[in-house]
C-alpha cells in the first residue's frame, strides 16, 4: 500500500515522536511505502521552532527524530509529477490550502492514498469524489485487518 504523506502527518510524529503516528511511519514490519514531496521537508523546517517547543525537547533531538522519519519516507521531487496529475490536483485542491495541491498530485501520481490529519481537506476532497484519503485511525484500521482468503 503507497501513501502519500501530508506535512501535518509529519508535524504530529515529530511532536511525539513515540506515538501511533511516528509508529506508522517508521515501523518496517508494515506493508506500507510512504511517499511525501521535497514540498514537506520545507514546512517542516518553517515551523521549527513550533515542532520543538510542542515536542519538548531540545533542537537536536528534533533533528534526529526527523532525520529518522525522511530515513523512512520516499521523497519525490514535485517537477517529476505529470502535468495531468497537477490539473486534477488544481481541480481538487481549489478553495481550500493551496499547499495541499503537492500531495494530492503525487497521490494522484503514485495511485496511493493521502494520509492527512486535515479534516477540512479530507471533507472537500471527498466532497469532490476524491476517496483514497485518510487519516490516522482509518490507516491503522486498514493496517491491521485479516487478510482475505481467496
Amino acid at each position: 500500500m503507497i501513501v502519500t504523506v501530508d506535512a501535518n502527518i509529519l508535524f504530529s510524529a515529530l511532536i511525539s515522536a513515540n506515538g501511533r503516528i511516528a509508529r506508522l511511519l517508521t515501523d518496517p514490519s508494515l506493508s506500507l511505502r510512504r511517499v511525501s514531496c521535497h514540498y514537506a521537508v520545507v514546512e517542516l523546517f518553517k515551523h521549527q521552532p513550533k515542532i520543538v517547543k510542542y515536542a519538548k525537547k531540545p533542537l537536536e533531538d528534533v533533528i534526529d527524530d526527523l532525520s529518522m522519519l525522511i530515513g523512512n519516507l520516499k521523497l519525490y521531487n514535485e517537477s517529476l509529477i505529470e502535468p495531468h496529475h497537477w490539473q486534477e490536483a488544481e481541480r481538487l485542491t481549489t478553495n481550500i490550502d493551496h499547499f495541499d495541491i503537492s500531495y494530492v498530485a503525487l497521490t494522484l501520481q503514485t495511485g496511493g492514498w493521502l494520509w492527512t490529519g486535515d479534516k477540512k481537506l479530507t471533507t472537500h476532497l471527498q466532497a469532490l469524489g476524491f476517496n483514497r484519503v485518510l487519516n490516522t485511525e482509518e490507516l491503522y484500521q486498514m493496517l491491521n485487518q485479516p487478510e482475505k482468503e481467496d
